[in-house]
């Protein structure tokens, strides 16, 4: 004899299972597989398959849908897509809830994850750490990151990037002394191997000029995973090890130098003109923002204030678009549902405080994956910088690209700049090479250039900048010029001292990424001589807008 439950039409029966269901964090669907172990009715009238809009409406109210739904195809907005959408997620949580680590699903679960994270409006991070992703990820670290095949490159990446994500100061700061160590030696051989830019760009740039064969197309294809109608490459390895190699060596604060004098005054009265332990400990405040420290902020912000300030900044999910763009490439099954853009003018603008590390000698013994050895930085010293941008537009041609396959092919080497009887209107830019002069105009911060065009439609963004007058006592004056590949968002800076006489330094350069539009890493190298120069790693946060 059937029960009266059976007996309820099916849409208040769908309504019951749905508000049975618990999307607190962390979600608990336990309630509703209950009720569908209770009968086979039940469980033919609500399971997946045959009432796929009642998990498609729970997915909708557990997880964040804003960017889902603006980094997705058409195919992924339906009810049977949503539904198992929820099933892999709910998957996801209790694995990393139980501390799974398998390789069955280990690949799928860092994609996942990383997915989620760029998605993020606070819904999807607040289950991700509900459940403990922090000390997940760091097994992962510890466990997966030394290998040495193909695949296991790309989970290195994966959980690498997801680190950088879901660490917090605490949870590194908590670390103990052999888990620390040992985490710094699995990433320490990627940060300066020759793997910047990623594998998306790679297979973009092949593409267009034509020349994948079947068999690179499918170790390329082999290497992502197909995620809402869009091809997904994993990050850049060693954008990512850098950012994280960062947010680890910042845990231990510099070491001021005993010797120098404690204020400006005092260096001033001994005739000392480098930096004093007031400078010393300015810089050592700036350290890497983490996503997780926001997140956690973000979470305790009460005040009317704090809110309606928040209000008015960007989503979260929103700081990871460019960082998607990265790394997600169209199928062309369909149009995507929004443009996807690599950088945004305006982001650079501003003063950028940081450090940079130099890196050991190039003799040090091969790593499996064309990497150099894992000997540790040699130092680690501040730098900071105030840029410009200045956007091209048609019909203007902007300035020539070098595409020689060289890591300095991207950088301005021989350009000076002449502004026109009216300089809040335009700025040109001369070629010491070609003897052409290129028209620019200045960026405001409202977003659009001087004369009023959408910054969105400009053909090319040069960066001009110079070390703020309050650092150039202590850590030395420098200009800086550089470009944005707007293809990609690599971003190239060439940096010289402001005084010719005190070029001891010489010329450097910084290539690198934005990551979720507040931090710059990268790689730095030194030009000039036909010796292997000096180089290594750097990271820079936006202190302030200008």
């Amino acid at each position: 004899m059937s029960s009266s439950l059976e007996r309820i039409p099916l849409d208040v029966l769908a309504q019951i299972a749905f508000f049975s269901a618990d999307p607190v964090s962390p979600p608990s669907f336990d309630s509703l597989l209950q009720l569908l172990l209770t009968s086979r009715t039940l469980y033919r009238l609500l399971s997946i398959r045959t009432c796929p809009q009642l998990y498609a409406d729970l997915f909708r109210v557990t997880f964040d849908l804003s960017a889902y739904f603006h980094k997705s195809g058409r195919c992924a907005k339906t009810s049977s897509y949503l539904a198992r959408e929820l099933q892999r997620r709910a998957g996801l949580l209790r694995r990393i809830r139980l501390r799974q680590m398998t390789n069955e699903h280990l690949l799928s679960d860092l994609w996942g994850i990383h997915l989620m994270l760029l998605e993020s409006d606070s819904l999807n991070e607040t289950h991700l750490h509900s459940v403990g992703v922090a000390q997940w990820i760091l097994g992962i670290l510890e466990n997966y990151c030394p290998a040495t095949g193909s695949s296991d490159q790309q989970t290195a990446a994966l959980a690498i990037a997801v680190a950088s994500l879901v660490l917090s100061r605490d949870d590194i700061s908590a670390l103990r002394p052999e888990v620390y160590n040992r985490t710094l030696h699995s990433i320490r051989p990627f940060t300066t191997c020759k793997l910047l830019v990623s594998t998306a760009t790679r297979y973009r740039a092949i593409s267009l000029t034509n020349r994948m064969t079947e068999s690179s197309w499918g170790r390329k294809w082999r290497c992502c995973t197909v995620h809402n109608g869009l091809m997904i490459f994993p990050p850049s390895l060693s954008s990512s090890s850098i950012f994280l190699t960062f947010a680890l060596k910042e845990a231990i604060p510099l070491q001021v130098p005993p010797h120098l004098p404690a204020t400006r005054a005092e260096a001033i009265a001994v005739g000392n003109d480098g930096p004093t332990k007031e400078d010393f400990f300015a810089v050592t405040a700036t350290r890497t923002p983490l996503l997780a420290d926001s997140f956690r902020q973000s979470q305790s912000r009460e005040s009317v204030s704090d809110l309606s300030r928040e209000r008015r900044r960007p989503s979260r999910s929103t700081m990871h678009n460019e960082d998607f763009h990265r790394v997600a490439r169209c199928l062309d099954l369909f149009p995507c549902a929004q443009e996807l853009e690599a950088y945004l003018p305006s982001l650079l603008t501003g003063i950028w405080e940081g450090s940079y590390m130099v890196a050991p000698s190039l003799g040090a013994a091969a790593h499996p994956f064309g990497t150099e050895g894992n000997e540790d930085f040699l130092c680690r010293q501040p730098i900071q910088f105030r840029l410009e941008e200045y956007l091209s537009f048609a019909p203007w041609l902007p300035l020539p690209i070098d595409c020689r396959p060289s890591m300095d092919s991207h950088v301005l080497q021989n350009l000076s700049d002449r502004y026109d009887e009216k300089p809040s209107r335009s700025v040109q830019f001369f070629d010491g090479d070609t003897g052409r002069c290129y028209h620019y105009e200045p960026l405001c911060l409202s977003g659009v250039s001087k004369t009023g065009r959408n910054t969105r439609h400009a053909l090319d963004v040069v960066i001009i900048g110079e070390t703020p007058r309050r650092f150039q006592v202590a850590w030395g004056a420098y200009k800086y010029i550089g470009r944005v590949r707007l293809s990609d968002g690599l971003i190239s800076l060439m940096r010289r001292p402001l005084d010719a006489a005190e070029d001891g330094s010489g010329i450097w350069v910084f290539e690198g990424y934005l990551h979720s539009r507040r931090t710059f890493v990268g790689r730095w190298n030194s030009l000039g001589t036909d010796e292997p120069g000096v180089r290594g790693v750097f990271s820079v946060s936006k202190t302030a807008d200008e």
